[in-house]
């Protein structure tokens, strides 16, 4: 390949270490293993509460057991609507023992939201937190999905941690659900065996935003899992001995890929957060000895920033990562100073399982300029132009990705699957870049119209689509404009109907928004305008309503 073209493949002498070779058994198979060898070791930490190995083996045993009595067989799915926390992670391998394919999804989806990927994943069992089921249960018994699971966060933590205020409500029973705490605590028997076909049997669908405006349910095996594991323990350098940060949510491929099936098959340790709050994570980063993160940027800005910092103790930090939104190098900087530590910078998708392959800043590929995402990890990367040919070094074109890291492709939807997954095994991320020529990788634009705030991806025409049902609105369009903590935030310009002008706010618009939306879908700002600029096809042209927000922030500066 020329050199002179902006093509990588990785190189393992960047990293840490070489990539361990594949795994030849399923995830869950691999939790087994590693319970047999440190049985009493803490697997994961939660609310200061600390459960073993040998007890995460022991409790989603009974949870597959349970999966298996009420019928579930290979395939079925099975949805969770969790934070993070050690329930979470039982349910995730219970699932997985019972031979069923998980669906986790985001705590702060409405009610419609979770109808969507409930009906499309044809889930039938629910396993819920319990302060949330009364938003989603309506939803869940119009598709007949009457097997019900409750998960009271509060019945694994100890007297010492401070419970985050959205968690503190007190248990209660729930008719015609089932109590997690009375599945895992009741010996059921042996858990049947299910032969699992590493490269073709889903381990998850994990459900990403489209450009549609409809989530896609990204198909992934045991396989792209194994994948993303070995780059995050070789290269990227995870050992048994580190406890590490499980900041991203588990209904997130990074808190699942980058952390916890990583963590599991090396007998790290996690600490799950439930709720970010900067001063309870210095203080978990203090107590546990946190060693090894990886967080959104807007965590770090936000420990850095807390009145207190200086008064942790946050020498255990041995290696501090970053993805989900672009990592300011001034961030990098502050970051080092204060804590001794590199950040470093990276780049992935759900379907790409997070970094295998991915675009990563490693230990011998470092680069801290603004834009860096690093070089090419665990598989290839080229940048193309629109016919698909390799743009020479410095040319702006799309980033189009190669590894055993992608995905199937996206559940019930072949014309998506075709347009993106491209033929011998690449996959086209409607992410624009370019290389330098030292090989290092800048982010630049999204080519498609996703908004990507604090590491979630947002599609403008679903957020428009809700937004439509308020009876004021004529049209609507939306954008991601840049925000230093989020990286982008979401704003709607809106065309109102001539009788509501001047009767209907911006604030009137956002209180809308929240009602109908997750909160970080929901719009920050509104701004109404008398017309959405449109191609002569009718489509919406979100560039010229982000030129119109770039000069109106330079004339305001």
């Amino acid at each position: 390949m020329n050199e002179n073209l902006s093509y990588q493949k990785f190189d393992q002498s960047w990293g840490v270490g070489p990539l361990p070779a594949f795994p030849d058994k399923p995830l869950h198979e691999i939790l087994r293993e590693t319970a047999a060898r440190v049985p009493k070791k803490d697997a994961v930490i939660s609310l200061h509460y600390r459960l073993s190995y040998e007890d995460l083996n022991l409790y989603s045993d009974r949870f597959a057991v349970y999966l298996a009595e009420l019928g579930l067989k290979k395939g079925d799915r099975v949805a969770t609507m969790l934070p993070n926390c050690i329930q979470h992670a039982i349910a995730i391998y219970g699932i997985l023992k019972a031979g069923c394919t998980m669906v986790p999804f985001n705590v702060m989806l409405k009610g419609q939201e979770a109808q969507y990927i409930l009906e499309e994943s044809e889930a039938k069992v629910l396993v819920c937190l319990d302060l949330l089921l009364p938003m989603v249960r309506p939803v869940a018994e119009s598709l007949g999905l009457t097997k019900v699971v409750t998960v009271h966060v509060k019945d694994f933590s100890a007297p010492t941690a401070t419970i985050p205020p959205m968690l503190s409500g007190d248990k209660q029973p729930v008719d015609g659900a089932t109590d997690f705490m009375a599945i895992i605590k009741a010996d059921q028997g042996d858990v049947p065996y299910v032969h699992v076909d590493l490269k073709k049997d889903l381990a998850c669908i994990l459900y990403t935003s489209g450009t549609t405006g409809f989530p896609k349910g990204a198909m992934i095996t045991h396989y792209n899992y194994h994948a993303n594991s070995n780059v995050v323990l070789g290269p990227l350098g995870l050992t048994g001995e580190d406890t590490i940060m499980l900041l991203f949510p588990l209904f997130h491929v990074g808190g699942q890929a980058l952390i916890l099936f990583p963590a599991v098959r090396s007998g790290a340790t996690c600490v799950a957060i439930p709720v970010f709050s900067p001063g309870d994570t210095l203080d978990l980063i203090q107590r546990f000895g946190i060693s090894y993160t990886f967080a959104p940027p807007t965590a770090y800005i936000g420990l850095l920033n807390h009145p207190d910092f200086n008064k942790f103790n946050l020498s255990s930090l041995r290696m501090t990562t970053s993805s989900g939104a672009l990592v300011p190098a001034a961030l990098k900087k502050q970051w080092e100073e204060a804590i001794g530590t590199y950040l470093f910078a990276g780049y992935g998708c759900t379907e790409s399982t997070a970094a295998s392959p991915g675009i990563v800043e490693q230990v011998n590929r470092k680069n801290s300029e603004n834009g860096c995402i690093g070089a090419a990890l665990g598989g290839e990367m080229k940048i193309v132009d629109t016919s698909g040919n390799i743009v020479p070094r410095g040319t702006i074109g799309e980033y189009v990705l190669r590894g055993d890291g992608i995905v199937q492709g996206y559940l019930k939807k072949p014309d998506e699957t075709r347009a993106c997954f491209l033929e011998d095994g690449w996959w086209a991320t409607g992410d624009a870049g370019y290389m330098n020529e030292d090989g290092f990788c800048f982010f630049v634009e999204r080519i498609k119209d996703l908004i990507v705030a604090s590491g979630y991806n947002i599609a403008p025409a679903e957020v428009e689509n809700y937004l439509y049902k308020h009876p004021a609105i004529q049209e609507v369009a939306v954008i991601g404009i840049p925000d230093d903590y989020r990286g982008e935030t979401v704003k709607a310009f809106v065309v109102l109907k001539e009788e509501e002008k001047g009767k209907v706010t911006e604030d009137d618009i956002i209180a809308f928004g929240k009602e109908a939306m997750a909160s970080y879908k929901t719009p920050k700002l509104v701004e109404f305008i008398d017309a959405i600029p449109k191609n002569p096809s009718g489509k919406t042209l979100r560039r010229l309503l982000r030129e119109k927000e770039d000069l109106t922030n330079k004339k305001t500066t």
